[in-house]
């Protein structure tokens, strides 16, 4: 009886490790898909990035709902337009990605790619968002210097905020709120916009105390 009880242990001992073993090997087998999905897309996400020209109608005639309209849309308006002519590619060791035109208080200024203590002393930097005049919320910072973000408080709603892309593209927006938040608030960097293209500018108030915080949203012809 011993024997056969303990024959009996064995097997059922079996049955549940194969059990686990089964569970283990789907478990494997699903994480390697996924893998290799998150792959093929990065494959197809760097083939976008490096499309010439040749390739644009090309490009019309596929599927293009992992590149997105917009940035088909994009594709097509700069295929006869040339980078950086009317403004540096870099300022020292930083990316130049636009400019930005505040005619009420007279500020024009390049916009930098990176946010760090040393850009910030170089011009006004993005913060996070979409690519400039893209659908989102472009949050810019700059320091609370006069040729900086020093005069945004002078800014009421109404005022106008132009970005210039690489490509000399200029999009206008007009203020919406000006408000003063604590640090932390970071509210103001969401990106939800409803399809809008809307730019956000921040600065310290003096003694960096609070935050100035200036929105604005495309104008439409």
């Amino acid at each position: 009886m011993k024997m056969v009880k303990t024959i009996y242990v064995v097997n059922h001992l079996k049955r549940k490790l194969l059990i686990i073993l089964f569970f283990i090997l789907i478990i494997i087998f699903i994480v390697i898909m996924i893998i290799y999905s998150n792959h093929k897309t990065n494959q197809y996400v760097i083939q976008v990035s490096t499309i010439n020209t040749k390739q644009i109608k090309q490009i019309q005639s596929e599927k293009t709902e992992s590149i997105g309209e917009e940035e088909i849309q994009d594709l097509r308006e700069t295929i006869h337009l040339k980078e950086y002519v009317n403004m540096p590619k870099k300022i020292d060791e930083y990316k130049v990605i636009g400019k930005i035109e505040i005619p009420k208080i007279k500020i024009e200024k390049y916009i930098l790619e990176k946010t760090n203590e040393k850009s910030l002393k170089k011009s006004v930097t993005k913060i996070c968002g979409p690519n400039i005049n893209r659908t989102g919320n472009f949050c810019i910072a700059g320091h609370n210097y006069q040729t900086m973000f020093g005069k945004l408080t002078k800014l009421e709603n109404g005022d106008i905020i132009k970005l210039t892309d690489t490509y000399n593209r200029t999009v206008s927006y007009k203020v919406y709120d000006i408000q003063k938040v604590i640090p932390t608030d970071t509210d103001c960097l969401l990106q939800e916009t409803n399809g809008e293209r809307e730019v956000t500018l921040v600065t310290c108030t003096l003694g960096a105390i609070k935050r100035i915080v200036v929105k604005a949203v495309e104008i439409y012809d």
